[in-house]
């Protein structure tokens, strides 16, 4: 099963790479879905340009998805052809766009904070949040089911949650120091 993330980093958390792409290939596998996803962790106002944007809401989020299946064109179906003319056997095609998943990690310390939550785990449940909307979950329409999906993926997937708080070279090192905001501590370059 062909899995493929990206991560484009506007806000300087290079520590988070390594477990954010384990993480989201995990959960693909987990859900036996093949495809590519890039995670773009942005500041908080690129956040609120695209909840404006895109869900009409001018405030900020932790996470937003773009789910490229509901916007598919009739010219992404068929075979897909080599140069030379011949088909590329289904194993060798590279994974399909599933979409992307952006997340503000101001956003998401502010909630951890509100919550008494480790940043680390708020993060983790953010990126499973988002890549469970690729994948075709709906929380506002499906009755708890998403919610439920979340709790087993997270607990089936601990080590690599744990990852994002316990290792040396995780996100505990990014967190902003005790008593200031995400923000606040890049600005002062802390």
């Amino acid at each position: 099963m062909n899995a493929a993330v990206e991560v484009v980093d506007r806000v300087g958390l290079q520590h988070t790479h390594a477990p954010v792409m384990a993480l989201i290939e995990a959960v693909l596998r987990t859900e036996a879905v093949a495809g590519a996803v890039t995670v773009a962790l942005v500041g908080e106002a690129e956040m609120v340009e695209l909840n404006g944007r895109f869900r009409g809401l001018p405030e900020s989020t932790d996470v937003l998805s773009f789910r490229y299946a509901d916007a598919e064109e009739e010219w992404l179906d068929g075979p897909v052809a080599e140069p030379g003319g011949g088909a590329i056997a289904e194993e060798d095609r590279p994974a399909p766009d599933l979409g992307e998943v952006v997340v503000c990690p101001a956003v998401v310390d502010r909630y951890a904070r509100e919550e008494g939550a480790d940043f680390g785990g708020r993060l983790a449940w953010a990126l499973v949040h988002g890549v469970l909307h690729l994948v075709g979950y709906d929380h506002e329409k499906d009755h708890g089911e998403m919610r439920r999906r979340e709790r087993v993926l997270l607990e089936e997937l601990a080590p690599l949650v744990q990852a994002f708080s316990s290792s040396k070279d995780s996100l505990q090192n990014e967190a902003p120091p005790q008593g200031t905001s995400w923000a606040d501590a890049r600005k002062q370059g802390a």
